[in-house]
């Protein structure tokens, strides 16, 4: 597992977000019970969720019959190494794959020079992948 089930509910939450976007030209505020069930999320945890979102500048919140979450910033400007890093943080994707504390290139473990281009790959991956992308991905595959 990459990540948490947070961090993945966050990036499925996200993504409808971003669909959204795509679909009405500007971020639309979303009730947090229309996306978890749109996702098949528990309400209560994704909202728990949200709100780590809101702190870490992802997401807006808006209060009001018209209310709900929407995104911050435009969908191309949030990727997803941004979401996990607030969420679960990256310090997994920089740990020792057998979990030595000491492992590093000047003291590499016996697994390092195979992980480390792995682990580098997949931060490439986090790092290089919008919320856009993600959304442009899923409508294309609806499309089909």
């Amino acid at each position: 597992m990459l990540y948490s089930s947070a961090a993945e509910y966050a990036i499925r939450a996200l993504t409808q977000l971003a669909l959204s976007e795509m679909k009405f030209g500007q971020p639309k505020p979303s009730p947090v019970q229309e996306l978890a069930e749109r996702e098949a999320i528990p309400k209560h945890f994704l909202g728990k969720v949200f709100q780590t979102l809101v702190r870490a500048g992802i997401l807006t919140s808006m209060r009001g019959p018209h209310g709900g979450f929407a995104l911050a910033r435009p969908a191309s400007q949030i990727t997803l190494y941004e979401i996990v890093q607030a969420i679960d943080g990256t310090a997994a994707l920089d740990r020792c794959v057998i979990g030595l504390p000491q492992c590093s290139d000047r003291n590499p473990c016996p697994h390092h020079a195979r992980w480390k281009p792995v682990r580098d790959q997949i931060k490439d991956y986090l790092l290089g992948t919008t919320l856009a992308d993600l959304a442009q991905a899923v409508q294309i595959h609806r499309s089909r």
